[in-house]
């Protein structure tokens, strides 16, 4: 599988897609392109929340089968 090249340049005429681009590549840029650290971030703020969250993994553990 071929890895996403962060700072590849697209064009196109749909400013959403532009948006959604641009703040893609600078939460990727903030965490060095290091998916390990942006997930860790990720779960710090949740943490911090304060709001509940699910944890599938945990679920699908206790509900084997």
């Amino acid at each position: 599988m071929k890895a996403l090249n962060p700072k590849s340049s697209r064009s196109t005429s749909n400013p959403i897609l532009e948006e959604v681009w641009a703040a893609r590549r600078a939460i990727s840029e903030s965490c060095g392109h290091d998916i390990s650290r942006l997930f860790a971030g990720a779960r710090e703020r949740q943490r911090k929340s304060g709001r509940p969250s699910v944890n599938l993994q945990k679920q699908n553990k206790d509900h084997a089968v």
